[in-house]
């Protein structure tokens, strides 16, 4: 048996290998801004974030950044803070900031352009969330007249009525929004489809394709004993008052069940409110287990949530139909022996939480008034459409979904990028023209490691700085985290690895001396017998080869600069974009 699996590369593994940009559901250059933020260029760094995501400013804010968790620099120390960094970014040049939002809008790299033709036809887009908006936005990009139903009274979805003021503020999700709309794109608000309007409806109306992304706005049940006592609120549903600044009873002593960022939401907004006297937040998971963002966490221990982990909810307890208390027993396991979720509750663990009030957040759903009419569009459980990943289309040729709707709970970006597959395949159902792919990558060599700072392997994760827990419980609106001073965000910055930069053998060069392997300091190169990576030829019995530890490379090139033969050299993958900020 080969002691080691190897993989002969390619540019697919090249692209990989920076692993940022290839976890990013829209595949935004985070690496490229990091480090335009590093040399202090916040323009272009701002552009770099822009070009692929119209919400670009609310992703420097509330992002899960799948970014941050693929990032190589976490295999060394701890993961550059892209998310952070590009809020640096976006808070000098982006909506936030006093500028005219066309400028925003002519830093897209959506096909099509700012100022398209109109083609004739229209579309009709379901949800004025993230993934309605930006298909709505790359759609008007290609000459559609697009016009947007929205069921509530405002546009935004989860980022208006789902995440805390506190977390995003409303000034901003109108900004980046506005700037949608700046393009020509038709709001219609409160109007709900299944009820005002129908899909069949619009059709007729001379729609030729209409886009669902209604989302997933109703929080999931929990059938236990007691559900129906008073006192036993969904989560969304709290989240939606506490956003809209409604009436909200006291709420006394709150428990919250679950350990994702929508339950840490309700157990902060909570504990904010006059009338709480103390949130104990319980959920299945163990601390290392929990979906939830590690920033919510910690964040939510700072302000004085109770976390009660490996805890699961038996029974609602309560006297004359109000809720008194939570019945939980201790978790034995989560999942089972195949990584499915499946928990198993410890009998004779039995404990009861007082409590006044519990917050359910364990799933979201939806209501699927919205495909009345419709028999052919084919649901998937939990309120959703099965929609195709790729293209976003459903059983019924002129319908399209994205978002949550189709994907079930997930990040804002996964909606942003399921809006813009879904625009690319309207577009071809409607006009029937491909759009092409963008364009193909190169190698440049890169003679000299310019950009990494002498120390940059010593430089620690910093996480941005945040107002101090007790001023934070002041007000409902009052921001958590503030941005990087410049020195932070320029030394945060330079931590970056520059992955684009590959280290490429060229194996007509290579003599097999062993001098790369001798002079790197990580250990990620090795001299190997052919026999040991399964690669055996009769014909060479004593070959060898050089095999390399991605995750050990820190991007020294020192190999580089050490091979007699020049057989190594570190070459950077260029895009198609050349990334230039035109100056006044």
């Amino acid at each position: 048996m080969p002691s080691f699996d190897v993989e002969v590369p390619d540019l697919g593994y090249f692209e990989r290998l920076i692993a940022c940009r290839h976890a990013c559901p829209v595949h935004t250059d985070a690496s490229g801004y990091v480090q335009a933020v590093a040399e202090g260029d916040y323009e272009l760094a701002y552009r770099i974030a822009r070009g692929p995501n119209p919400f670009a400013s609310i992703c420097g804010r509330v992002c899960g950044a799948p970014c941050e968790y693929a990032c190589r620099r976490g295999t060394i120390d701890r993961p550059v803070s892209i998310r952070a960094i590009k809020r640096t970014a976006t808070e000098r040049y982006g909506v936030e900031s006093p500028k005219d939002l066309r400028t925003t809008l002519e830093m897209s790299t959506a096909a099509g352009s700012l100022d398209a033709e109109p083609n004739g036809e229209k579309v009709a887009v379901v949800g004025a969330g993230v993934a309605g908006l930006t298909c709505a936005h790359d759609l008007r990009r290609l000459g559609y007249a697009v016009t947007v139903f929205e069921a509530l009274p405002k546009p935004g979805g989860m980022l208006r009525y789902g995440v805390p003021k506190f977390r995003l503020p409303v000034d901003l999700i109108d900004n980046e929004i506005n700037a949608i709309l700046e393009m020509g794109v038709e709001l219609h608000c409160g109007v709900r489809i299944g009820r005002d309007k129908t899909l069949e409806g619009l059709r007729e109306e001379g729609y030729a394709a209409v886009f669902l992304g209604v989302g997933l706005q109703t929080s999931r049940t929990l059938p236990l004993p007691g559900s129906d006592l008073e006192g036993v609120v969904p989560g969304l549903k709290h989240l939606y008052a506490f956003n809209t600044d409604a009436p909200i009873d006291d709420l006394g002593r709150v428990v919250v069940i679950g350990g994702g960022d929508v339950a840490f939401d309700c157990a902060r907004t909570a504990i904010r409110l006059p009338g709480t006297s103390d949130v104990t937040l319980i959920c299945l998971e163990s601390l290392d287990e929990m979906p939830a963002d590690t920033v919510e966490i910690l964040e939510g221990d700072e302000e004085g949530v109770v976390r009660r982990n490996r805890l699961g909810p038996v029974r609602f307890v309560g006297e004359n139909g109000k809720v008194t208390g939570l019945e939980v027993r201790k978790v034995e396991r989560v999942f089972d022996a195949m990584g499915r979720f499946d928990p198993v509750l410890l009998e004779g663990t039995e404990e009861i939480l007082p409590c006044d009030t519990v917050l359910l957040a364990v799933g979201q759903t939806s209501d699927t008034e919205f495909a009345s009419g419709v028999q052919e569009l084919e649901l998937g459980g939990g309120g959703t459409v099965v929609a195709d990943f790729d293209t976003g289309r459903t059983s019924v040729p002129w319908l399209f979904a994205g978002g949550d709707i189709a994907l079930g709970p997930k990040l804002f970006i996964d909606g942003v990028a399921q809006g813009q597959r879904a625009a690319k395949s309207i577009h071809e159902f409607v006009k029937g023209e491909v759009i092409p792919k963008s364009g193909d990558r190169s190698f440049a060599c890169e003679y000299v490691r310019q950009g990494l700072q002498h120390d940059y392997l010593q430089s620690a994760r910093l996480f941005p700085p945040a107002t101090e827990p007790a001023s934070r419980l002041e007000s409902t609106e009052a921001p958590v985290e503030v941005m990087y001073e410049d020195v932070d965000a320029r030394q945060q910055g330079a931590r970056c690895l520059r992955c684009e930069v590959e280290t490429v053998f060229d194996g007509t060069k290579c003599i097999l001396c062993g001098g790369c392997a001798d002079v790197c300091p990580t250990w990620c190169l090795r001299l190997v017998t052919l026999e040991e990576i399964g690669m055996a030829d009769p014909s060479m019995p004593n070959g060898s080869a050089i095999i390399k530890d991605e995750d050990r490379c820190i991007r020294c090139a020192q190999c580089a600069v050490r091979c007699p033969t020049d057989a190594i050299t570190m070459e950077r993958i260029v895009g198609h974009e050349p990334w230039q900020v035109v100056r006044a």
